[in-house]
């Protein structure tokens, strides 16, 4: 059956969205999530590179597999639909699941990040 998850990557809702369906991602998916966060945070202010990164920590090691992830884009994220359980990346005002990415990350890392950016 799988325990499949969409990533939906927010740049504004003017701005087409680019999505990333995990096959069996969430069971998992605020560690993982946080992982790719922190992971991309050096590119937070850069958003093609900051979700570049965020996708490749989230695919890991399986980029040569022939299944088990796949990329889209919408229009904008409203037009998004997916029968799937969704998590929306806000990367305008950097927020996931109500929180922002630096309170994302310590909640579910059990880790603070000092901010330095000004």
């Amino acid at each position: 059956m799988g325990a499949r998850i969409n990533y939906l990557f927010n740049e504004g809702d003017e701005e087409p969205a680019v999505w990333l369906y995990s096959h069996w991602g969430e069971t998992d998916w605020q560690v993982d999530i946080a992982n790719a966060l922190m992971h991309a945070r050096p590119r937070w202010q850069d958003t093609s590179y900051a979700i570049r990164n965020i996708i490749s920590k989230l695919i890991g090691s399986e980029w040569d597999q022939e299944t088990g992830f796949g990329i889209g884009a919408v229009a904008k994220p409203s037009d998004f639909a997916a029968w799937d359980f969704t998590v929306e990346i806000d990367m305008v005002n950097k927020m996931i699941d109500g929180h922002s990415f630096e309170e994302f990350i310590a909640y579910h890392l059990g880790s603070a990040i000092v901010t330095s950016e000004k």
